[in-house]
């Protein structure tokens, strides 16, 4: 940190960093309270105190510092109900001393496509905990099990389970079919037509920016080249602009088709990437809007990855660096710089501190598009200079609170190499992976 930095740090210091608003995790923080929420409700559970141990364990599932409310309980003399929020779903349950329940309204099945009523009961054999129903024309998705020998881990796992399905068929009725069937869509937030405008502009400045990038490149044979740009781009895009419904559901299917093991050339895979960038700098700033809502979430589709794994995949993608490095092709290191934490955002479930270093990668890349959300950019690409102290301070958010737990857990922001934007992605994987995540 040279004493320029210092003296701005110092003067200047950096807002408390909220929890990041980007990407398909939850958007907060785990309850600091989560682990003695737990062990409290085990307890009480053990004891045969059933409402008390349901109460400490659904408050466990509170995030800190959420912007959106996701999670209500109201206890009441001989019950609980709660309402959680997932996404599209909104499900609704009711805890007594003897059982559980808990539903999410899916549809009117009246104006439902037979299709779609044979989709669920095929669903239903893929599910291990709730089940889709007809009930009096609404079609539900239930749960309900006995409290007789309950526990935490018990009611985790089934609540998860109707949250991620309920909100997944959901997204997708309103991606393939008319929303207007949908029951339980109100708490759905609108964009607000400025912001709208802004991601439309700053989605077409970047498929310009990569076709650009490409030009004179795409007769030679530089198909793993044109391969990840096409997919950082595809990557950014689902991260940072976060759409919903078909567009959602394109791009994972683009992004996955892409890695399948099949008979594919990789410049057919690379012909079906560029294929869809056309179709998004074509799309209308119409029907990009109906791409776009905000709503809060209380569990992750994702599980948590293990250490090793994220390790293993910056291992695999520094060493494709290096083959570039080699053989002089030096416009796509850039390129997979950005697109390891992008890719890790997208397909790990990652630790929160994890994600909040990966984060800030990506917005060290992506100045213009903070710069537009009113945060301060943390690279300036005319001057090639970086904002150092606020990138040690966010360093420090990532890793504090955790070290506690993890006793060889260290902020290594001292060790990063600022001496340019490649140099600086270097060192700071090479710091990640090396993280220790060992519990005490």
């Amino acid at each position: 940190m040279n004493f320029f930095d210092r003296i701005f740090f110092w003067l200047t210091p950096p807002k408390k960093e909220h929890p990041i608003i980007y990407g398909r995790g939850i958007h907060a923080l785990p309850n600091p309270d989560e682990k003695e929420l737990f062990e409290k409700a085990s307890d009480a559970f053990i004891q045969g105190d059933i409402l008390s141990g349901y109460e400490q364990f659904l408050t466990s599932l509170i995030h800190k510092e959420l912007f959106l409310s996701h999670f209500t309980i109201e206890k009441k003399e001989d019950s609980i109900h709660f309402i959680l929020i997932q996404g599209c779903a909104l499900i609704k349950g009711v805890i007594t001393q003897k059982f559980c329940e808990a539903h999410a309204d899916i549809a009117r099945s009246k104006e439902l496509h037979v299709a779609l009523k044979r989709r669920f009961l095929e669903r239903n054999f893929q599910l291990t905990y709730c089940r889709f129903s007809d009930v009096n024309g609404v079609i539900k998705l239930s749960i309900k099990f006995d409290n007789a020998t309950i526990t935490p881990q018990k009611i985790f796992f089934p609540l998860r389970e109707i949250a991620l399905n309920a909100d997944f068929e959901k997204e997708f009725i309103s991606s393939e079919f008319d929303e207007s069937v949908l029951l339980d869509y109100d708490h759905i937030l609108k964009i607000e037509p400025e912001k709208v405008i802004r991601l439309y502009s700053i989605m077409q400045k970047w498929i310009k920016e990569t076709k650009q990038s490409l030009i004179g490149l795409l007769s030679n044979d530089n198909t793993g080249m044109a391969s990840f740009s096409y997919l950082s781009l595809l990557l950014q895009i689902d991260y940072l602009i976060l759409p919903h419904k078909k567009m959602a559901k394109n791009i994972n299917e683009k992004i996955n088709g892409y890695f399948i093991d099949d008979e594919k050339l990789t410049e057919d895979k690379n012909a079906d990437l560029e294929n869809y960038l056309n179709e998004l700098e074509t799309m209308n700033i119409e029907s990009f809007s109906t791409q776009l809502y905000d709503s809060a979430y209380t569990f992750s589709p994702y599980d948590q990855a293990m250490h090793d794994e994220i390790s293993a995949f910056i291992d695999e993608s520094l060493n494709k660096v290096r083959w570039y490095k080699n053989n002089r092709t030096n416009y796509v290191i850039s390129v997979i710089y950005r697109y390891i934490a992008l890719y890790t955002l997208y397909n790990y479930g990652l630790h929160p501190s994890l994600r909040a270093l990966f984060h800030l990668h990506v917005e060290i890349y992506t100045g213009d598009f903070f710069k537009d959300a009113g945060e301060i950019p943390l690279y300036d690409p005319i001057t090639r200079t970086f904002k150092q102290a606020l990138i040690d301070q966010r360093i420090n958010e990532a890793i504090a609170p955790y070290t506690n737990r993890y006793k060889g857990l260290r902020n290594f922001s001292t060790l990063l190499n600022y001496s340019d934007l490649d140099h600086f992605s270097h060192s700071f994987y090479l710091q990640i992976k090396n993280l220790d995540y060992t519990e005490v």
